[in-house]
């Protein structure tokens, strides 16, 4: 692959990729460590069969996340004093890339979401992935990808009518 080739790539799904990865792990050094090695990895593994780059990064992205996290011996319950510094060192690193103001709102409700509901609804909305893609990308049927996007949907329509309503008390 030539170096304008490479560079074009990277530049066109870093950030994409950075998201995606914020989303998984919660730690902005874990994340941006991944999507490095992810790159290198994609780049080295890709070939002809590759369809669509983007969600061979994001799936090269979970995998290398994954690994790395089961390596840690880490588990996606942390301590809530842990979460809660995670969770800001991840919006602060989001905030530097969506810039709009109804994006930090969503954001910030996002995070109170369970990782796998971030999931699917960053694969969805941000990265604009297309469910059968999704699926593969989560390595999952299509139903089941539909079922967890539902879900995930619904999850964050209650968090933002329990918002509403306790901002619209008297």
């Amino acid at each position: 692959m030539r170096r304008d080739a490479i560079e074009e790539l990277y530049k066109r799904y870093y950030n994409d990729a950075l998201l995606y990865s914020l989303t998984i792990a919660g730690d902005k050094q874990l994340a941006e460590d991944a999507v490095q090695s992810a790159f290198y990895k994609a780049l080295l593994l890709s070939d002809d069969s590759v369809k669509n780059f983007k969600s061979w990064l994001l799936r090269v992205c979970r995998n290398e996340l994954f690994t790395r996290l089961k390596r840690a011996g880490r588990s996606e319950r942390l301590s809530p004093e842990r979460e809660a510094v995670l969770t800001d060192e991840a919006e602060s690193a989001v905030e530097n890339i969506i810039r709009r103001e109804e994006y930090r709102a969503l954001h910030r409700a996002m995070a109170l979401l369970k990782a796998a509901e971030r999931e699917y609804l960053t694969l969805y909305y941000f990265e604009e992935l297309p469910l059968p893609e999704m699926a593969a990308v989560l390595q999952k049927s299509e139903t089941a990808t539909k079922v967890g996007l539902f879900r995930a949907r619904e999850r964050l329509k209650e968090i933002f009518e329990a918002i509403y309503e306790n901002n619209h008390k008297e």
